[in-house]
């Protein structure tokens, strides 16, 4: 069965079980996610994207955390309650950046969240707030 026709089949199925059209579409959408999963029409590992390579390490792949000397840190996500504001980078863009254009980029991303009232890392004013995003320049 194609997507297109479990995804007829489901909201039909949903209709004639007596669920309001708008609800029936709403756990429509929730059932894809599985069956794109369990038919292996979708793939994707977000530990793939962020890379399961050593602590540190570009070998490792992923996205690395920089400080505002543009020198890594670490990993994306690895950094301690109490630490400095780290800009995370992909390995590749920070390879164009270079060091300076690391130092910079982390600086342009401190200012944005200082600026979006997010000094503290992870200080976001309100729960669910959209993060705060710069251009990296390369």
């Amino acid at each position: 069965m194609g997507i297109r026709e479990y995804i007829q089949n489901t909201y039909e199925t949903y209709i004639n079980d007596g669920v309001k059209n708008s609800l029936a579409i709403e756990y429509v959408k929730s059932d894809m996610y599985e069956y794109l999963t369990t038919e292996n029409l979708m793939n994707e590992d977000l530990r793939k994207w962020f890379g399961k390579g050593k602590t540190g390490t570009t070998s490792g792949g992923g996205w690395d955390r920089y400080g505002s000397d543009g020198q890594k840190l670490g990993k994306c996500g690895d950094g301690k309650k109490g630490d400095a504001y780290a800009a995370c980078l992909s390995k590749e863009k920070a390879a164009k950046l270079g060091p300076d254009g690391r130092k910079t980029f982390v600086g342009r991303k401190r200012r944005a969240q200082k600026k979006a009232g997010d000094s503290k890392k992870g200080g976001n004013r309100t729960k669910g707030k959209t993060p705060t995003n710069s251009k990296t320049g390369a």
